[in-house]
């Protein structure tokens, strides 16, 4: 009894030390149904188009929301990764992207002039106006205090829809908040407190990663080479910011501004990405995207699984309770099916 006892033991054993071996070793669509919401995954349907979402699994974290996604990209893995760090919602009005803009290496309120090409719209307007209330009215936008006092109106007004004041006012803000990200990472953001209460975009992050222990698991190795771990993270980012459709801020949809750091690196055969939203000045508090890229074979030919996971932080989700929620939740997994849809258009091979 005491031999079979410590063989089961051994064997235990064994089966323990050969898990993360099979893990590595498993095909990606294995792999994919093993980590993701998408057990039943079906390689094939996602070679012929399909575009998997779900909510992930719910957080006690009021603010957070959780949502997954799977998709085939017709490239390369590592070639994906490039497709994925450069491609440009703006060209598909749907998604209501109107601005995205590359941040230079050398962070300076130039970075930001093209603000003032922003489309003359409702939301965009709105934007202006809650800009133009400042230092008064900071209701509508997520700004510190120290910041709402850097506004200042009067000068040239400017031919476009957004005026001068107002792009230079967005150009000095959001250049000193890339700064400080590149300088000091997360810890280095002003807070929110324009809210009604003091919101860190570290603690925020922290938050969502507490709740995604199998995410968080996978992806390790990336986030703590990145500031979503805390720090400054060894790995450099590639900055950009958006103009986009914020949402409503009471009975206004207005426009908001933000500021996203991607990284990416090789793991095992394929690749992972991390695309950071460290400050918005609407829609979200932060957001972070993760992608893990496997390469697989499709028709003969090369191409990359991608599994999607995206996390955010936004007071909007705060209030929400049962179908509430449930419904907010449905509209995210349209709004990045919506996404990913237009993103795979838009590949050499898209279909």
């Amino acid at each position: 009894m005491k031999a079979n006892k410590r063989l089961g033991i051994a064997l235990m054993i064994l089966a323990g030390a050969l898990a993360p071996w099979l893990t590595a070793n498993a095909d990606p669509i294995t792999e994919l149904r093993s980590l993701s919401v998408f057990k039943n995954a079906d390689l094939a349907k996602l070679a012929g188009g399909d575009v998997l979402a779900s909510q992930g699994p719910g957080m006690r974290f009021a603010r957070g929301g959780w949502a997954e996604s799977a998709y085939i990209v017709r490239a390369p893995a590592k070639t994906a990764v490039g497709l994925i760090q450069q491609w440009r919602p703006t060209q598909h009005p749907e998604l209501r992207v109107y601005l995205q803009e590359d941040v230079s290496a050398r962070v300076s309120p130039n970075d930001f002039q093209n603000l003032a090409s922003a489309p003359s719209n409702s939301s965009v307007k709105a934007f202006v106006d809650a800009t133009e209330k400042l230092p008064g009215d900071a209701s509508k936008l997520q700004l510190s205090s120290a910041e709402v006092k850097q506004y200042t109106s009067g000068g040239a007004a400017g031919g476009g829809t957004v005026p001068a004041t107002v792009v230079a006012f967005w150009s000095q803000v959001l250049a000193q908040r890339a700064k400080s990200f590149v300088s000091g990472g997360l810890g280095a953001q002003p807070p929110y407190q324009t809210s009604g209460s003091t919101i860190l975009a570290g603690d925020e992050v922290a938050r969502l990663l507490e709740e995604s222990g199998s995410v968080r698991s996978q992806f390790s190795s990336l986030i703590s080479s990145t500031p979503i771990g805390g720090g400054r993270g060894s790995l450099t980012p590639s900055l950009s910011w958006q103009l986009f459709h914020g949402g409503a801020r009471g009975s206004v949809s207005l426009a908001a501004v933000s500021l996203d750091a991607f990284y990416a690196r090789s793991a095992a055969d394929g690749w992972q990405t991390a695309d950071l939203g460290f400050y918005s000045s609407g829609g979200y508090y932060v957001a972070v995207t993760l992608h893990q890229l496997w390469p697989v074979q499709v028709d003969g030919s090369e191409a990359t699984l991608v599994w999607r996971v995206d996390l955010v932080s936004s007071a909007a989700l705060a209030g929400l309770r049962g179908a509430e929620r449930l419904g907010s939740g449905a509209a995210m997994m349209r709004e990045i099916q919506t996404n990913v849809r237009a993103f795979i258009k838009d590949t050499p091979r898209g279909k």
